[in-house]
C-alpha cells in the first residue's frame, strides 16, 4: 500500500513539475509574440531565413543565431543583422554581409549585400545594426518554424498541457470515488 502511495506521489509531483515548465513555456512565447520580438537566450537571437538573397551561403529555411550588437568591432565579411528603412524592407530585419566600412565615429557607415543579390543595400551606421551571426544550423530550423507556428504551439504545448489537465482530472475522479466506496464500506461495517 505504501509503495503505490509513493508512486502515486512522485507521480503527482512530476505532473506538477511538467506542467510548471508547461507554463513558463507558454508565457515565454506569448510574450514574445505579443512584443514582436525575437526569441532570445543570454544575449543571443535565433532568427529564420525567409529570403533567398543570402544563398547559397544561408539559404531559406535556415537558422541563424547571433548575438546581439553591442557596438564591438565590425569587419567586413561579418554577417550582420540591422532594421531595413524605406521601401518594401521598411521595419524588417535584414540579414546581409557587410562589404565594406567607411568614415569614422558618427560619420562611419557600413554596406552590405546578400550573396546572392547583384546590388549592394543602402548604407547603413552602426546604430542600425542590432546583431552579428555566430553560427547557423539547418537541423533547427524546421523544428523552429514548428514551434513558433500557430499548429506548433497548439501541438507542442497546448495539446500535452490540455493531456495533462485530464490526466489530473481522472486521477481525482478515481481518488473522490475510492474515497466514497471506502465510506460506504465503513458505514456498512457499522451497521
Amino acid at each position: 500500500m505504501k509503495k503505490k502511495g509513493l508512486i502515486k506521489k512522485a507521480v503527482g509531483i512530476l505532473s506538477g513539475i511538467v506542467i510548471s515548465l508547461e507554463i513558463v513555456v507558454i508565457i515565454f512565447i506569448v510574450i514574445t509574440k505579443i512584443s514582436g520580438g525575437v526569441p532570445s537566450l543570454f544575449g543571443h537571437h535565433m532568427y529564420v531565413i525567409v529570403s533567398p538573397s543570402m544563398t547559397p551561403e544561408i539559404n531559406v529555411g535556415d537558422v541563424i543565431v547571433s548575438k546581439k550588437y553591442e557596438n564591438e568591432t565590425l569587419e567586413v565579411g561579418d554577417v550582420i543583422q540591422y532594421v531595413g528603412r524605406g521601401g518594401d524592407i521598411d521595419g524588417k530585419i535584414i540579414t546581409h554581409k557587410i562589404i565594406s566600412i567607411s568614415g569614422e565615429g558618427s560619420g562611419e557607415t557600413i554596406v552590405t549585400k546578400g550573396t546572392a543579390n547583384t546590388e549592394p543595400d543602402r548604407p547603413i551606421s552602426r546604430s542600425d545594426v542590432i546583431a552579428v551571426m555566430k553560427y547557423k544550423t539547418v537541423l533547427i530550423g524546421p523544428i523552429y518554424k514548428i514551434c513558433t507556428s500557430t499548429a506548433g504551439f497548439i501541438f507542442l504545448v497546448m495539446l500535452p498541457l490540455a493531456g495533462m489537465i485530464v490526466f489530473e482530472i481522472v486521477n481525482l475522479v478515481i481518488e473522490l470515488k475510492k474515497e466514497r466506496e471506502k465510506e460506504e464500506e465503513e458505514q456498512d461495517d457499522q451497521l
